[in-house]
C-alpha cells in the first residue's frame, strides 16, 4: 500500500485524482473478480458477507479523499496521518475480546499527538489547499479504519469473496462515476494507474488473510505501510520536513510500532 499511495501522489500533480481513483478500483475490481473465478467456489450463504458492500461504499470515498490529500500535501505527511486508521480496528478488536500489551495506550496517545503535529499548519502551509488536505488526510484515515472492520468482518464467512464483493462493489460505483462524468478515455488504462490497482488490492488480500488470526494487530501492522511511502519520497523527490512535520511523523509511526507489539 505504500508503494501504490506514492505512485498515486505522483501521479496525481499531472493526472486528474477522479482518473486515478476510478481506473485503479477497476482494476482491483477486474482483479478480484478474476481470482474468485480461477478459484471457483460459489459464494457462501453467509448474511456476513453483504458487509463487504458496506465495505466498498465507505473504501471508495475513503481511497479518493487519500489521492485528494496526498496531491495537495507532502506524501510524507499525509501517510502517517492516514495509517492512525489502525486506530479504528484496534478499538473494535479491543471491544471484541482481543488483547494488545501494555504499549497499546501509549500508542493510542502518541498516535493522536503524531496526526496534530502532522498536519499542523506552519507557514505557507497555512494555506487553504494545506489545510484542505490534512483535513482529507483525517477523514480518509477515519474512512479506511471503517473499511478494514467491515472487510474483516465480511472475511469471517469467506476471506476471498468477502474481498471480491467489498472491491465489486467500489469498482461499480467508480464505473457508474465514469458513464456519468464521461471520464471513460484510455487515461484510465494508463500502466501506473493499473499498478496503483493491483498493488491496493493485493494489500487488501495480505490485510484479510492476516486478520483471520487477530484483526487488532493486522491492522496495525499493515499500517506500517508509510515507511516504504516516506523513503519513497525522501529518496526520489528529495522532499524534506518541517521540524514539527518530522516530530508528527515519527510520533505517528512510533504510535503503529506500540500497537504493533
Amino acid at each position: 500500500m505504500g508503494f501504490s499511495d506514492f505512485l498515486a501522489a505522483v501521479l496525481g500533480r499531472r493526472i486528474p485524482v477522479l482518473t486515478i481513483l476510478i481506473g485503479s478500483e477497476l482494476t482491483a475490481m477486474v482483479l478480484a473478480l478474476l481470482a474468485v473465478a480461477v478459484r471457483g467456489t460459489p459464494p457462501p450463504a453467509d448474511g456476513r458477507l453483504w458487509l463487504g458492500v458496506a465495505a466498498g461504499l465507505v473504501g471508495l470515498p475513503s481511497m479518493g479523499l487519500l489521492y485528494r490529500a496526498m496531491r495537495d500535501g507532502s506524501p510524507a505527511v499525509v501517510a502517517p496521518v492516514a495509517a492512525i486508521s489502525a486506530l479504528v480496528p484496534v478499538g473494535w478488536g479491543l471491544l471484541h475480546g482481543e488483547h494488545l500489551g501494555l504499549g497499546a495506550g501509549l500508542g493510542v496517545a502518541a498516535g493522536l499527538v503524531g496526526a496534530t503535529m502532522a498536519s499542523w499548519p506552519v507557514g505557507e502551509e497555512r494555506r487553504p489547499t494545506r489545510r484542505s488536505a490534512n483535513l482529507c488526510a483525517l477523514g480518509a484515515a477515519l474512512g479506511l479504519g471503517v473499511f478494514f472492520v467491515l472487510l474483516h468482518e465480511a472475511g469471517t464467512a469467506d476471506q476471498l469473496w468477502g474481498l471480491a464483493v467489498a472491491r465489486t462493489t467500489e469498482g461499480v460505483i467508480a464505473l457508474a462515476l465514469a458513464i456519468a462524468l464521461k471520464r471513460c478515455d484510455l487515461r484510465l488504462l494508463a500502466p501506473p494507474i493499473l499498478v496503483v490497482g493491483a498493488s491496493d488490492v493485493l494489500a487488501d488480500a495480505a490485510f484479510i488473510a492476516g486478520a483471520a488470526a487477530a484483526l487488532a494487530p493486522a491492522a496495525v501492522i499493515a499500517s506500517l505501510y508509510p515507511a516504504v511511502t516516506l523513503l519513497l519520497n525522501r529518496s526520489l523527490l528529495r522532499e524534506r520536513l518541517h521540524g514539527v512535520h518530522l516530530c508528527g511523523v515519527l510520533s505517528a509511526l512510533f504510535a503503529i510500532a506500540c500497537l504493533a507489539r
